[in-house]
């Protein structure tokens, strides 16, 4: 939980994918520990509540048509993009 700052991306276990550097103490080891932000095909593109998703491994993810149109956003971003994750 808490804010990320995006960082550059790569290609992982599940294709492209976004680093993340956590900026609190309660995930300031996001980066060392591979917290990823990725696409998965197992998210739907509609909201299933109160249904559930694929679980994850640690990582946030979002479903493949929603990380397309987020790359485009990303990597077109002049200045660092922050990400936030609360319950």
């Amino acid at each position: 939980l808490g804010k990320y700052k995006i960082g550059r991306s790569y290609i992982g276990k599940y294709g492209l994918a976004y680093k993340l550097h956590g900026l609190d103490k309660t995930n300031s080891n996001a980066f060392k520990r591979a917290v990823v932000l990725h696409g998965n095909d197992c998210v739907p593109d509609v909201e299933v509540y109160p249904g559930q998703i694929c679980k994850s491994e640690g990582c946030p993810m979002v479903s493949p048509l929603f990380f397309e149109q987020l790359k485009k956003f990303l990597d077109q971003s002049e200045r660092p993009v922050l990400f936030m994750i609360y319950n």
